[in-house]
């Protein structure tokens, strides 16, 4: 569906076709990514929509994941918009270090969703400040520690090894600055990202897409225009957000 919705619509479409929160998440990044001649890493990629968004915007810009299927249909994707500037590897986030020499140095780092996925996370952190040029930026996302279980979630089922799921349930901004800080990064922004409204709307879809998937979309997408609203009712009632984004710059030594 997605590569029909791409050769109809374009670039959107990669974007679109994901949940509420993949918008929120686009809108957070199109806030802070650098556009112009740098070089970016998307680390652990997906589906490849905001990899082949800084090369949109004049990055050079690489997507890891250890999902072969996945970068092959990124592949797929930028073929049909005719972006050049962009590329997909296989690789393992926890052995960045192993194959930092053959990445070569970056401007900016997408870490979007992933962290809270890998038990050492001091480590990934340590390597994203090693591959980060001086005064590269890190912009990473990952779930708030107290955010309120969306529809199918099992908070109590945390993985004790890196299965896939979560092995813990997320961050405050305490805990993910300090982290930070205590390797060299200097916090440049804190920010919540996906309220009360967004949430709602992929607990909808999620209860639609046990019926039908596609139709679970196709119902909940035009619902999307109350996303609009959504910081403005999540302050009013004091909504706990889905996620954290932080922006984090390597300081020079």
């Amino acid at each position: 569906m997605t590569n029909v919705l791409v050769k109809l619509i374009g670039y959107p479409a990669t974007i679109l076709h994901g949940d509420a929160a993949v918008f929120d998440r686009y809108k957070w990044l199109k806030k802070h990514l650098k556009s112009g001649p740098l070089r970016t890493l998307d680390a652990g990629c997906g589906s490849g929509a905001f990899t082949m968004y800084a090369a949109k915007i004049g990055n050079e810009a690489i997507g890891i994941s250890f999902d072969k299927g996945n970068n092959e249909k990124a592949v797929k994707r930028a073929r049909i918009l005719n972006i050049s500037n962009v590329s997909f590897i296989d690789g393992d986030l926890r052995k960045l270090d192993e194959i930092s020499e053959s990445l070569g140095k970056f401007d900016q780092i997408i870490c979007f969703e992933t962290i809270e996925h890998i038990l050492d996370d001091k480590k990934l952190i340590k390597d994203f400040f090693s591959l980060l040029n001086p005064r590269g930026k890190l912009l990473l996302t990952t779930p708030y520690k107290f955010y309120k279980s969306l529809y199918g979630d099992d908070k109590d089922k945390i993985s004790t090894f890196e299965d896939g799921g979560h092995v813990r349930y997320g961050y405050t901004h305490k805990e993910m600055s300090d982290s930070l800080e205590k390797s060299g990064f200097e916090i440049e922004a804190k920010e919540y990202i996906t309220g009360f409204l967004s949430q709602q709307l992929i607990n909808l879809q999620r209860i639609l897409a046990e019926i039908n998937s596609k139709l679970a979309w196709i119902i909940v997408f035009p619902l999307r225009i109350f996303q609009f609203f959504d910081p403005l009712i999540s302050k009013i009632i004091n909504y706990p957000y889905l996620s954290i984004g932080v922006v984090a710059v390597k300081k020079i030594a």
